[in-house]
Parts: C-alpha cells; structure tokens; sequence
C-alpha cells in the first residue's frame, strides 16, 4: 500500500535533532507501524550506501542528475529504470540481510520495503507521481525476486549481486572488465553488511517484541 510522503517529511523533523540515533528514535515510537516506518529509515540508509559505494558512480551521478532528466527526454526512461532497478536490488540486498538476522520479520519485511521507499522517495524529493510509479515498479520488481530476499541461502546473495550488477546496463564485453566490476561491487556489498545497523535492529526489537504476541 503507498504510504504518504508527507509522513517521511514529518518523521524526519522530527528525529532530525537526535542526529537519527535510533536508541532515542525507538524508545519514542509507540505503535507497530511507527516502529517498522523508522527501521524502513535505516534501512534505506544502508541501501543508498550500497548503490553509491561501488564501481557505477559515473552512472550514478547521471541517474540523480536532474539536469540531465529535463534535458535529455528521449533516454530519460531508461535513466529511471536504472534508478528503479538499482535501488531495488540494493534494497533486496538488505532486507535478506534483515531476514537472516530475524526471520520472524517475514510477514513484516514488505512493510519495511514500503516505508524504506517512503523514505528515498522523500530524501530524492520525487513528486507523487514519480514516487507512486516507483513504488509499483519495486513491488513488481519484489513480488518476482522475493525468493531470493526471504531465503537464508548464501546462493541467493550472489543471485541479488548479480541482479544489481544487471540492472546498471553497462554494455560492457570485456570479461575481465566485467569480472573486476563484480569483484568490486561483491567488495561493496560484503562491506555494507559488516557496518548492518544493528544497533537499529537490535532497538527495534526490543520494542517490536511486545507486538509479536
């Protein structure tokens, strides 16, 4: 269900003063919902942080640039389904980690999709039209690749690497190329998973305990 932006503005003036501490942004949140929208919040975090931290930034800076979307019209959907397809995948990336981590999330992991896209949706000022596309392109996207989120196989972890390498398109045919573009963007993903906030999960769980029950 598409959440309402506005509610990512608001969340973050909010916790803004707290410099997004998630020991104070947890112990504030009273309700489920609050709860799975603020860990959507990290969540995204760690997403962005995957997409930015690897060897497309070029690329990358085309994708968030707006100058380049008003100007260049004739490629600008591919540019977004770029944009679309890589964050996915980034995001896929961490809600399997989130997964692993907690498997008792199952039944909650798409609602921490919805609220982490709420976030980045607001973060990059997407208008609602734009933020509505995006959410049905990710839910599609999510619907035909959540075998490899809700899974603990490490196979699928390579699969969701592999995906992300695909969705930026590079038309790249030297194999060594490629093979050092995946090694580094492996590097990349491996390293996000070792800084996982789990000082945020680990508040979140601790407060979404009393829910489960």
């Amino acid at each position: 269900m598409l959440k309402d932006k506005k509610k990512a503005l608001e969340w973050k003036k909010k916790f803004n003063y707290s410099n997004f501490n998630p020991k104070l942004i947890f112990r504030t949140e009273k309700t489920k919902e609050s709860l799975i929208f603020s860990l959507g919040f990290f969540v995204m975090v760690m997403a962005s942080e995957i997409l930015f931290n690897q060897p497309f930034k070029n690329k990358i800076g085309v994708i968030h640039n707006k100058v380049f979307k008003v100007f260049f019209n004739k490629r600008f959907e591919k540019i977004e389904r770029i944009e679309n397809t890589a964050f996915s995948f980034s995001l896929f990336l961490i809600l399997n980690k989130l997964y692993k981590e907690d498997d008792t999330l199952e039944s909650q992991i798409k609602e921490v999709m919805l609220s982490s896209i709420c976030h980045w949706s607001s973060a990059m000022n997407f208008n609602d039209k734009e933020y509505a596309r995006k959410v049905a392109f990710i839910e599609f996207l999510y619907e035909k690749n959540k075998k490899f989120v809700l899974t603990h196989s490490d196979e699928a972890l390579i699969d969701l690497i592999f995906l992300l390498y695909k969705s930026f398109e590079i038309g790249e045919a030297d194999k060594k190329i490629i093979q050092k573009n995946i090694a580094v963007l492996g590097f990349s993903v491996s390293k996000a998973m070792k800084e996982f906030r789990y000082d945020a999960l680990n508040e979140f769980k601790d407060k979404f305990s009393k829910f489960r029950y």
